[in-house]
């Protein structure tokens, strides 16, 4: 099981990179729809992320979750807040700003993850394959972000 949740996970990571590839490599026009594209696919996965939570909590007894970290009532809380601050960031209209946030959302869910899931019976490796997958989608992020900075990098060098 291990195995297929660290290939699912680094393929849900290819639209990652492909759309920042696409932001930096593409034309003009191709880079704005990748970037808008970036910022969906991640409030979507952001979702998932949250959703983590949920599951902890309706997956287990009420004896397993005495033995949790935090609150059932704030991890389903989490979950939720999660969702709506990653949809509320891709909707804004800077694409940018939109990018920025959901970068920062990532980082806050897996010090999040760190805290309330860090307890999980031995031999889960939740943390280890969550701490690859958010530093690998928080990079390709970044990558995506600076994308913005290459037509004046592009005007510079002319």
């Amino acid at each position: 099981m291990r195995t297929t949740a660290y290939l699912l996970a680094f393929g849900l990571l290819l639209p990652f990179w492909a759309l920042a590839a696409l932001a930096w490599l593409g034309s003009p026009a191709w880079s704005g729809h990748a970037l808008e594209a970036l910022s969906a696919y991640a409030a979507v996965m952001l979702g998932f992320l949250g959703a983590i939570h949920w599951g902890v909590v309706l997956a287990t007894t009420p004896a397993e979750r005495a033995l949790l970290v935090g609150d059932a009532r704030h991890r389903l809380g989490w979950g939720a807040l999660l969702v709506l601050a990653a949809w509320a960031a891709a909707m804004l209209p800077w694409t940018v700003l939109s990018l920025s946030l959901l970068f920062l959302l990532l980082v806050v869910s897996w010090r999040i993850d760190r805290h309330w899931l860090d307890n999980l019976p031995t031999g889960w490796s939740y943390q280890q394959l969550r701490l690859w997958f958010t530093f690998l989608a928080a990079l390709a992020l970044l990558t995506a972000i600076a994308s913005w900075l290459r037509p004046l990098l592009s005007a510079g060098g002319a």
